[in-house]
């Protein structure tokens, strides 16, 4: 479910900026207040990732210490680039941003 909320939350950030940039006339309030809430979700993305790879961690730990078969392929999960809270994580969420700021602040082509 939380996915699914911040799939909402980055569509709804997209509306924000397409609308914006269709009609240029937005005053800067409302294009700060928006990329407020662009950052916050970026952010708030972020932050859920890195708590989950740092929940992953903590457990492939626990699961070393009685010799669990299940270690190796945990720990494959938290190495690998596209894991919870990995560089490519990270990554997609400061793209998602960035498209979002670029479309509230870019002028339209006349």
């Amino acid at each position: 479910m939380n996915f699914v909320g911040f799939v909402i939350l980055i569509w709804l950030g997209f509306r924000f900026a397409a609308n914006i940039y269709e009609n240029q006339n937005t005053d800067m309030v409302g294009k700060v207040m928006v990329s407020l809430f662009y950052v916050s979700v970026a952010v708030l993305m972020t932050f859920n990732g890195m708590t989950g790879a740092s929940v992953l961690s903590a457990y492939t730990e626990q699961l070393s210490q009685v010799d669990s078969a299940a270690v190796p392929r945990l720990q494959a999960a938290a190495d690998n680039i596209a894991g919870l809270g990995g560089p490519l994580s990270v990554f997609f969420s400061v793209l998602i941003l960035v498209m979002q700021l670029t479309l509230t602040f870019r002028k339209k082509p006349t």
